[in-house]
């Protein structure tokens, strides 16, 4: 009979620990497992383990902490989650989910979270599903480990990603988290010291190329739609640019999906972008010309939902629209004239922003003579293109310059300048350097969190950060309140990126701030998820009746982290 009642506490949704009242120890044949005092509230419980978190002494432990809070008890750690998000969103996602990826075989716990599925698992993925403790699942996250942050292939040590980003759904968005399921497909890694590391967990090979790939993920989809519906939200995270674009392609229009590091990114960054205008010289996005730093799915991405903003707001075709958008790639500036796109060698995403460059921009190019570093990439593409924004998804620490920064204020008197990479140490410049280089002039956002920044003379900025949890979490909500089957490539995102550029208080924008407060972040999601259901029912992708009041609707589905009772 004892042993039996232990299985309760393998159940993190319904495990309360020391929450237990005498009265359910007695009825539920756990008395005596708890010492004899009054249990703990659920509020005693989150300060005391914030206090046990701050004595951690590095984010990893933390992380690891908190996980093995989440593991035990959920319901605790969400609502350490919720009541602190500013301070521990950090911890269960970026920065610190990079190292925690980077060791996930080594803090590796024995109770299992998510599905793992591998090219060994071909034709048993519906089988494993609904294996699984989750029955009503409504958000999946996948990632293939491929590209994780800017760390590149961590195969299948990259479930910490569908772990941390189904995390910040429930803090930030009430999904419930009975409701959310994280899932790796595991088809090899190139990266050589996993595969022979004898602790990696991952097939340690190779990674899969052929048919054999594209056939698990197929079967992985359409199990996903067997077991848990039509309109389960399948979001692709980190997957490599072969096949990030190429599956989003594949699955957009008849699968409720999208990739967030192409649809997310794309939506936060816009979102952004239109707060910034207020703090520049020039008040649409049509007047400005945008520099991108990096080509792989988060540029394209952003320089796609960036174009859908531009034709909305302006008169320009689409074609007008991305004449103002020019990327730079491993190999320097893209254009017409070079090599690979005459050879047709040229990657199938870049080819819309690949530009015919005119005399006075070869000859600024021809200037600098053979590129050997990236500053002197940087420096001669933003001269011959002459940017009024510097975007940067390059996964290339500290390639924003003084120099590099410097010309952008010679060309711009208010340069929008966002360096998006995370982690931190991927991150194109730091806020400090963006502001002190520039003099307070730059519109500065970033993709990892810094503190904010006082310049010799006092001037005070707050900077922004970029952090894709301001979108994602909010069109899942509205995704799962109209029912939807179809997320729409870049309609929705831009819906999305209005409202929450719409929620940005004078007060944030009067210290450089271009988005609302993390502390608001479940108000921003419930604001997000109403205009997106809305365009959904509208356009009449929603498959349950249309509520009187949406926004109501949406907060009345969120989750919040209390006891059963």
């Amino acid at each position: 009979m004892a042993k039996r009642n232990f299985s309760l506490f393998s159940s993190p949704l319904d495990n309360k620990g020391t929450t237990f009242s005498h009265e359910e120890r007695s009825a539920l044949g756990i008395r005596g497992f708890f010492p004899a005092g009054t249990p703990l509230t659920l509020e005693q419980k989150v300060r005391l383990h914030m206090e046990v978190l701050q004595s951690k002494s590095s984010p990893l432990e933390k992380y690891i902490y908190l996980h093995t809070i989440q593991d035990m008890d959920e319901t605790l750690f969400f609502s350490m989650l919720c009541n602190h998000t500013y301070q521990i969103m950090p911890l269960v996602y970026t920065p610190t989910v990079g190292e925690a990826c980077q060791k996930w075989h080594k803090i590796f716990k024995q109770s299992p979270r998510g599905v793992y599925l591998s090219t060994n698992d071909l034709g048993h993925c519906e089988e494993i599903l609904r294996s699984y403790r989750a029955t009503d699942v409504k958000v999946i996250v996948v990632t293939d480990g491929e590209r994780i942050l800017g760390l590149g292939d961590l195969g299948a040590n990259g479930m910490g990603i569908p772990v941390g980003k189904l995390a910040l759904y429930t803090a930030c968005a009430g999904i419930d988290p009975a409701c959310c399921l994280p899932v790796s497909i595991d088809n090899g890694t190139n990266t050589i010291s996993l595969q022979e590391d004898e602790f990696y967990l991952g097939l340690k090979h190779p990674r899969i190329r052929d048919e054999r790939y594209d056939n698990l993920v197929d079967e992985f989809i359409q199990s996903c739609k067997r077991v848990y519906g039509e309109n389960v939200l399948i979001q692709f995270e980190d997957f490599g640019n072969e096949n990030a674009f190429r599956l989003l392609d594949k699955y957009i229009n008849n699968t409720c999906c999208f990739n967030d590091d192409i649809q997310g990114t794309a939506s936060v960054v816009l979102a952004g972008l239109i707060s910034g205008l207020k703090l520049c010289n020039k008040a649409s996005l049509a007047e400005h010309t945008f520099l991108f730093y990096g080509a792989g799915e988060a540029g394209v991405g952003i320089a796609n939902l960036i174009c859908e903003a531009i034709i909305h707001t302006s008169s320009l075709t689409l074609e007008q629209a991305r004449a103002r958008i020019w990327l730079i790639d491993s190999k320097g500036l893209i254009y017409r004239e070079r090599d690979d796109f005459a050879s047709h060698k040229m990657a199938h995403h870049k080819l819309p922003y690949a530009h015919p460059i005119n005399a006075e921009m070869r000859a600024i190019l021809d200037k600098y003579g053979k590129l050997s570093t990236q500053d002197e990439i940087l420096l001669s593409s933003i001269d011959a293109v002459k940017p009024s924004g510097l975007i940067g998804v390059s996964a290339q620490g500290q390639t924003f310059t003084k120099p590099v920064i410097e010309l952008m204020c010679a060309i711009n008197p208010k340069p929008l300048i966002f360096a998006l990479s995370n982690p931190t140490s991927k991150s194109e410049c730091s806020a400090t350097d963006a502001y002190t280089f520039s003099n307070g002039t730059a519109v500065f956002a970033s993709g990892s969190p810094f503190e904010p920044v006082t310049l010799p003379d006092g001037r005070y900025y707050v900077p922004g950060q970029g952090n894709n949890c301001y979108i994602f979490p909010g069109v899942g909500l509205g995704v799962v309140v109209a029912g939807a089957k179809t997320v729409t490539e870049y309609g929705d995102f831009y819906v999305a990126a209005k409202a929450l550029a719409s929620l940005v208080t004078e007060e944030r924008l009067a210290v450089g701030c271009l988005y609302p407060r993390l502390e608001d972040i479940r108000e921003v999601s419930a604001c997000i998820a109403a205009e997106v259901a809305e365009a959904m029912f509208e356009s009449g992708r929603a498959t349950v009746p249309r509520p009187a009041d949406i926004l109501a609707a949406c907060k009345a589905a969120m989750y919040q982290a209390n006891y059963k009772m």
